[in-house]
């Protein structure tokens, strides 16, 4: 009779646990990125008075006479469906689209995950949790391995905009130049056609095979031609006529060099013809109070594939971009603000300011998420049941996607946890009615005695 008050106060202590976690999500129905919990439950033992026995001949089976002691917990698990979704504009709150979390540093530096996307910019242009963990970027697709690199905005920086030498651009294919039109330079032929001091016309060819000839390359074919010098100036390629050629023209057949270089009519006075800026070179430092080129950042945007765009005061931006030799990392690109993209070699950055791991976001895909340790201010950490965790930029599309200027709520259901609050109060009342038939019975027998 005694194991029946057991029995009870198991009961009782199982719903104890069920109104504990209810409370725990209710309490939370407004949290940012929280997941509600479940609790299951199990029998706990049995005490078998008799097996049973098979049927014989003569006689049917007879089946197990067994006695249950209890209830026990069997798991409390987090439900990582998606919350609602909260539209705030603001440009650094993140909302995830898919099942990946961001990744962030204590500030022990203990990688920790999270949900919660309401992101901020602190005075050194660290992006932080609103605990002030620091949001952490990367510069690979996938890795098994954490980056530990912070999201990082350059908050203030020194910019010179230069165009470039012959030896900074002469290796560059013909599509690579930056100052060149959008569309790039096509394969084809071009003419330039030379005069003497008569009059007379002579027609050279210059074949451009395709976009990925180089300045160099084009400065020799046209350097073939007698009495005519090709070479880059300011970021300018010059054509210079001498000895017996009075004047020149460059004209257009099937490709369309001579208008995306803007190569323009020869100079009488100088006999030279000199193409529009076709490639720049950036030079990006740490701003210097008080300089001319110093820029103060103004706003960020951060797209579907966690890359960060930074504004400054000139209306110039710096991203990053896939790098084209190299497509499983990103490089950094500087745009001016009349839309000339700068990256590769022409831009030259002070490593310690700013590297491309500082404005891409890292995410981080669990095998089993529900196995993550939750370690408050809305953030997990790994354990063991979690399985191999996946790092990496959402540009792998592997982690979803995220929106900005909307977060992700809570996933509570608030209808649901009102029914199972009911229920267990239910369960803790018919359990604490057992504890109180018990005594009662246990009390008849005592005054049997008497």
């Amino acid at each position: 009779m005694t194991q029946a008050f057991y029995t009870a106060i198991g009961g009782m202590a199982a719903g104890q646990t069920k109104i504990t976690v209810v409370a725990d999500n209710i309490a939370n129905m407004n949290t940012i990125g929280f997941k509600a919990s479940n609790v299951n439950f199990s029998d706990v033992y049995y005490r078998t008075s008799s097996t049973g026995q098979a049927p014989t001949g003569q006689m049917g089976g007879i089946n197990p006479k067994q006695t249950g002691i209890g209830v026990q917990t069997a798991s409390i698990t987090r439900d990582f469906a998606a919350g609602t979704t909260l539209s705030t504009g603001l440009n650094t709150d993140l909302c995830i689209n898919g099942s990946s979390f961001f990744t962030v540093a204590s500030p022990t530096v203990e990688i920790l995950y999270t949900r919660d996307g309401n992101f901020t910019i602190d005075a050194n242009g660290n992006m932080v949790t609103s605990s002030g963990y620091k949001l952490l970027g990367t510069n690979n697709l996938l890795d098994t391995t954490s980056s530990t690199i912070p999201i990082k905005i350059p908050t203030y920086i020194n910019t010179v905009t230069t165009p470039s030498t012959l030896a900074q651009m002469g290796n560059k294919a013909l599509d690579e130049l930056n100052g060149t039109k959008s569309g790039g330079v096509s394969a084809g032929t071009f003419k330039v056609i030379t005069y003497d001091d008569a009059g007379t016309p002579t027609e050279h060819d210059i074949t451009i095979n395709s976009s990925d000839m180089t300045v160099n390359e084009l400065i020799a074919e046209i350097n073939k031609i007698d009495d005519i010098t090709a070479t880059v100036v300011n970021g300018q390629l010059q054509i210079t006529a001498s000895g017996d050629v009075e004047r020149f023209e460059v004209v257009n057949e099937d490709t369309n060099i001579v208008t995306q270089l803007g190569i323009g009519v020869m100079d009488p006075n100088t006999k030279q013809a000199t193409s529009e800026v076709i490639n720049y070179h950036q030079t990006i430092g740490e701003g210097t109070p008080g300089s001319e080129d110093a820029q103060n950042f103004t706003s960020v945007s951060i797209n579907e594939n966690g890359l960060i765009e930074v504004k400054y005061g000139n209306n110039d931006t710096l991203s990053v971009m896939q790098d084209p030799h190299d497509p499983s990392k990103m490089i950094l690109k500087y745009t001016l603000n009349d839309g000339t993209v700068i990256t590769g070699s022409d831009l030259t950055v002070n490593d310690q300011l700013v590297e491309p791991a500082n404005l891409q976001i890292q995410m981080a895909s669990f095998v089993n998420p529900q196995g993550l340790t939750a370690q408050g201010n809305n953030t997990y950490s790994n354990a063991p049941n979690a399985g191999m965790v996946l790092y990496g930029s959402i540009s792998s599309a592997a982690f979803g996607n995220v929106k900005s200027g909307v977060l992700e709520g809570s996933n509570v259901d608030l209808a649901s946890e009102f029914a199972d609050m009911v229920v267990s109060q239910r369960a803790i009342e018919a359990n604490s009615r057992v504890f109180t038939t018990t005594n009662e019975i246990l009390q008849t027998l005592s005054n049997l005695g008497r």
